[in-house]
């Protein structure tokens, strides 16, 4: 179960940190900034990945608490 949880845990920071930005940044100050940016599919993708792997790890890191709660004193 602690290597479901590793597993799901690095699911989501690569799916977050592989994402386009969302925001434009300082981009709205110079009048650059896209105000109807479309989604690619891969992002799409990525927010059902991070929703899963967060609902799994959420998941496993309770029934890890309530099983053996002595793992996280190690």
């Amino acid at each position: 179960m602690m290597l479901i949880a590793v597993v799901s845990g690095v699911g989501l920071v690569m799916g977050y940190l592989l994402q386009s930005p969302k925001a434009s940044g300082l981009g709205a100050i110079g009048g650059t900034a896209h105000k109807f940016k479309l989604r690619s599919g891969r992002d799409a993708f990525l927010d059902k990945l991070i929703i899963w792997c967060a609902v799994v790890f959420g998941i496993v890191v309770f029934l890890l608490s309530v099983v053996n709660p002595e793992i996280w004193t190690m």
